[in-house]
């Protein structure tokens, strides 16, 4: 998950909640309003009583964020976009901070999407049971045609089950209720393939039913309102005259379907061609480097990829952030990835079985993430657990590679594992970075510090077997080993004090743990942004 948390009161978070709020809370009421001051309504009103203003109220809800919830999945036309604006905003003098907050604040918008359409759902269907109580209760006797129930006293689950607006409604609920048991970070962690499978393949459905929900025409609307007065008794006038609502769930849906097919074509025709892996690296403890020879355009540091693997699934794309990407002297990238999961397990197997010219692997990407924005901050702190240190990686290969003349001016890198052996995986890179920081004219542009969170007891008496590799081959590490948790409250207390009139973005990548220790950090802190992303 990715979030991005400003600690100053009015927080980006906190700012696109209170819009997002107020922006449905608008939608509702208007449509509230509508349907319970306008004439052509009344007879309906009648009948249904509030439960009609709420269904409808909720209902113009769900089809906005049922729309809009597709728009982030869109990664391809998202990616490209923040490049353009980015590079057109850098062109005329203008700070993009603002652009790239907004797109990656993107995975944030679909979840709250998503908790807006189950949300909205409920108090809808609680409105329309109460409705089909109402329709039987409150037959309009005189005016048959507004009815929607067929006689006085049918009964309501008749109309629950039986009518295509119940049965879509509650093929509908069941949907989102299976979406919303997988999508929780206790079932996704546990059983990741039903989430996988129900997340991709049932909100299609849910979509269809919800453009033919509203088409039954069983509400009703009256035409002859001026002619025929709502609520007037007189004998002589013309009798009121109802035609079906219309629905225009259809309007809502279709722009944002349309955009997510043409990206979903753009992405698949640009995947199309497989790729090999031209050399695999296996760190200990449990970690694999694959090496792909292939250039890759628009590849920037801190992006992902989505990677598959047809042999092992023909559907699953599962997400790797860059641990080195293409530049004018490497045509080749990277990604380093922890062999816990079954997928990469099956990986890891697979190719030490066969050549591995014989496994073909699947790329989509790559795409933008927030800790892209690292290579255009001017101070940055980089706190990273375990794997989660690989979009540091390919910073660090990328300022390695192409010099560090510019941005950041200044770099803090916290690195935590729970094993030193865990460390040697990034130590050449980041023992290059730190030579390449001393020859600079600025060599204390660079901070950096690795802490082992679980030292072994060979630590504590002597120096351990990864010591002594530290000390033989990256020296400028073992001087900044330290066994123990990082004392956050010293650390941000001194950078506090060290960056007290300028801003400072800091960049978190982990367990959601250490995620939630570095956000309680920043939040007394002004001028401290944090961007995190948590593979727990």
């Amino acid at each position: 998950m990715v979030n991005m948390f400003s600690s100053s009161w009015l927080r980006p978070s906190h700012a696109f909640h209170a819009v997002w709020l107020i922006l449905n809370g608008i939608i509702f009421w208007n449509t509230y309003r509508l349907y319970k001051g306008q004439p052509q309504y009344y007879y309906l009103h009648q009948i249904l009583g509030s439960g009609l203003c709420i269904s409808r109220g909720t209902g113009a809800v769900l089809n906005v964020s049922c729309g809009l919830i597709l728009l982030p999945t869109c990664k391809r036309a998202a990616t490209t976009l923040r490049r353009y604006c980015c590079r057109l905003l850098g062109r005329c003098g203008l700070s993009a901070r603002f652009i790239r907050l907004f797109f990656n604040q993107a995975e944030r918008f679909h979840i709250t999407c998503a908790f807006t359409v189950i949300i909205a759902s409920v108090i809808h269907t609680g409105a329309h049971l109460v409705n089909a109580v109402n329709c039987s209760l409150y037959y309009n006797h005189r005016w048959i045609e507004v009815n929607i129930a067929e006689s006085p006293g049918q009964d309501p689950l008749q109309l629950v089950f039986f009518t295509l607006p119940g049965i879509t409604g509650v093929l509908m609920i069941l949907i989102l209720t299976m979406i919303l048991v997988t999508s929780a970070s206790w079932f996704r962690t546990r059983h990741f393939n039903t989430f996988y499978y129900s997340h991709h393949f049932l909100f299609g459905p849910f979509l269809v039913l919800l453009v033919f929900h509203p088409t039954s025409g069983m509400l009703k609307e009256q035409t002859n309102w001026r002619d025929h007065w709502p609520g007037n008794d007189d004998q002589d006038g013309p009798p009121p005259v109802f035609i079906p609502m219309k629905g225009y769930t259809w309007l809502y849906v279709t722009i944002p379907i349309i955009l997510y097919l043409f990206d979903w074509s753009w992405r698949k025709v640009s995947r199309r061609q497989p790729v090999s892996v031209s050399r695999v690296v296996v760190h200990e403890p449990d970690v694999i480097e694959l090496v792909v020879d292939r250039w890759m355009s628009h590849s920037q540091p801190g992006q992902y990829v989505f990677l598959q693997c047809p042999v092992i699934s023909g559907f699953q794309w599962h997400p790797f952030s860059l641990s080195s990407c293409c530049d004018m002297t490497h045509a080749s990238w990277t990604v380093h990835m922890k062999t816990r999961g079954d997928w990469c397990k099956q990986l890891k197997s697979l190719l030490g079985k066969t050549q591995r010219d014989d496994v073909e692997l699947y790329v989509d990407g790559p795409f933008s993430s927030p800790f892209s924005d690292v290579i255009n901050s001017r101070t940055v702190i980089c706190i990273a657990g375990g794997i989660g240190f690989t979009p540091f990686l390919c910073v660090i290969h990328n300022l390695i590679r192409n010099g560090w003349n510019a941005r950041p001016e200044r770099l803090h890198i916290v690195f935590c594992v729970q094993k030193a052996e865990s460390l040697l995986w990034a130590s050449a890179a980041i023992d290059q970075l730190i030579e390449d920081a001393w020859a600079s004219p600025r060599p204390d542009k660079l901070e950096i510090r690795l802490h082992v969170t679980r030292p072994a007891p060979a630590a504590c008496r002597g120096f351990s077997p990864v010591e002594i590799i530290l000390s033989q081959k990256y020296p400028n590490l073992l001087r900044r080993l330290e066994y123990g948790r990082p004392k956050w409250k010293e650390l941000f207390t001194s950078w506090k004090e060290t960056y007290s009139r300028e801003r400072v973005d800091v960049f978190s990548c982990g367990p959601r743990e250490l995620n939630r220790q570095i956000e309680q950090m920043c939040r007394s802190i002004s001028n401290f942004t944090l961007a995190y992303e948590s593979f727990s």
